[in-house]
């Protein structure tokens, strides 16, 4: 008997792999429900795009390994033109890899491993489990990504010719050509403030922290947000994301070989320094401590006391250090964290961001805070990116002790 949801449409669903079995069992399972309706299979990019201009799907399930056109040149087709819900799959890569990652910059929504089809657990089982993520998916505003903006692994962009700075008044982001940026000093566009090219690194003050808290699902949005950031706005960033420490570790890497800020790996007892971003997994609880003059994060094992989640802990220790000198952000989640740390930032006169919920494949995090506190809720990563800059560069010039 198939399963529904009353009320509302059935998913629109593509299929694209080159592999008869997975649609096999993927079709066994999802044709089994009214709320998915299987509208096309493709097994290879050529069709699927001749699929997705033609019938308009709401979620996509793309095969990254695939014949004529792979999954990752579909899916760079795709965000350009027609920006869908996507999960990519993949049988050559697993979740935390590098390919993963790059998946999820260049737009998916979710990257699942083939491998869990079959190995530990039947592929009906599964399937049943991707079903959740394609409901997820479907409720997304995926926005349009433009490949040759995106920054490579090596760190640089693809258009070499161009230097990206930010106005320090207004947060206002200016792509300028190598031979204005020679002369070091641009007029910005938006509030005619002088923009300093090569800014001295000594202005890279401690004097302002971000907090950002994620789920397993975040690692998109902050694929979004911190390329968009330059450590010359001062101040640190600290980012929670509740994942195993082997996969956080992994894109600590990879997104540090895109990004101008120097993307770090936290351990307990790292000092925070201006112009860097401190990641570290949910596994254990932090506190920002100050001492001496410095800012150092504290790490321990055990769970934090009472119903405090991770990230509330980071949040309300930020917010007793620094006072106002704090923003908290909260992005993708599935799990209750990061509402009580907004209420103390916001005790604090902190700043306090949400990502707009149609922007998150889980939204249970971002739902907390909005139910809970008048925050704005249609923020983009993009916004959340110049929201930060205005917080951090609002201090930049003013010199603080811990």
């Amino acid at each position: 008997m198939k399963q529904s949801v009353p009320g509302s449409s059935p998913i629109r669903l593509l299929i694209v792999d080159d592999s008869w079995v997975l649609r096999k069992v993927l079709r066994g399972t999802l044709t089994q429900r009214d709320d998915i309706n299987i509208i096309g299979e493709a097994t290879n990019g050529v069709q699927a795009l001749e699929l997705i201009l033609k019938e308009k799907p709401d979620v996509i399930l793309l095969d990254m390994e695939m014949p004529t056109m792979d999954g990752m040149t579909t899916l760079q087709h795709l965000m350009i033109h027609t920006p869908t819900p996507t999960i990519m799959l993949s049988s050559l890569s697993n979740r935390g890899t590098a390919r993963c990652f790059d998946a999820l910059k260049y737009g998916a929504v979710e990257f699942v491993s083939k491998n869990s089809f079959f190995k530990g657990m039947d592929g009906a089982a599964h399937s049943k489990l991707v079903l959740k993520t394609i409901q997820d998916a479907s409720r997304m505003n995926v926005q349009a990504i433009d490949p040759m903006q995106q920054k490579s692994a090596d760190g640089k962009l693809v258009d070499t010719d161009t230097t990206v700075v930010f106005c320090e008044e207004c947060g206002t982001k200016q792509v300028v050509d190598d031979q204005s940026s020679a002369n070091e000093v641009i007029i910005c566009r938006k509030c005619g403030d002088e923009l300093f090219v090569h800014a001295d690194k000594r202005y890279r003050r401690m004097n302002f922290i971000t907090v950002i808290g994620a789920g397993e699902s975040g690692y998109a949005n902050i694929l979004k947000i911190i390329p968009e950031l330059t450590p010359e706005m001062g101040g640190s960033i600290c980012v929670v994301i509740h994942d195993r420490p082997d996969i956080v570790e992994s894109f600590v890497k990879y997104l540090d070989a895109i990004c101008d800020f120097d993307v770090i790996f936290a351990y307990n007892g790292t000092h925070l320094e201006g112009g860097c971003c401190y990641i570290f997994s949910g596994d254990k609880h932090v506190r920002l401590s100050s001492f001496s003059g410095h800012y150092t994060l504290q790490m321990k094992n055990e769970k934090p006391v009472g119903n405090l989640g991770v990230i509330d802990v980071l949040m309300m220790s930020a917010a007793a250090c620094m006072k106002n000198r704090v923003a908290g952000v909260i992005l993708s989640g599935s799990i209750s964290d990061g509402s009580k740390g907004i209420e103390m930032i916001l005790r604090a006169k902190g700043s306090c961001f949400v990502l707009a919920p149609n922007q998150c494949l889980h939204k249970s995090m971002v739902n907390d805070s909005l139910k809970r506190f008048k925050l704005q809720d249609n923020n983009d990563e993009m916004n959340l990116a110049v929201e930060i800059q205005k917080c951090h560069f609002s201090y930049k010039e003013k010199v603080i002790t811990a």
